[in-house]
């Protein structure tokens, strides 16, 4: 008896209940096509491959680029 534990159904349910809302807002939910976190099939790859062809449109006409990157992993617990 001490091998199994209870199961809870509120994710379950919560699944159910965010589905109804997301078909019944979900047009209100639509974020930009420039933003990559938290979206299906988009990721990293996607956001350096954006920032590259940035970088080589102004470069190709002869325009300097500065990029300033920040690890923000430390400032979040």
């Amino acid at each position: 008896m001490d091998d199994f534990r209870g199961v809870s159904v509120s994710p379950v349910i919560s699944k159910v209940f965010e589905h109804c809302i997301f078909d019944l807002y979900g047009s209100f939910f639509e974020t930009s096509d420039n933003e990559f976190g938290f979206k299906k099939n988009v990721g990293c790859a996607n956001a350096i491959y954006v920032l590259r062809s940035t970088v080589d449109y102004y470069v190709s006409f002869g325009t300097t680029v500065n990029i300033c990157a920040l690890d923000l992993s430390k400032a979040f617990d």
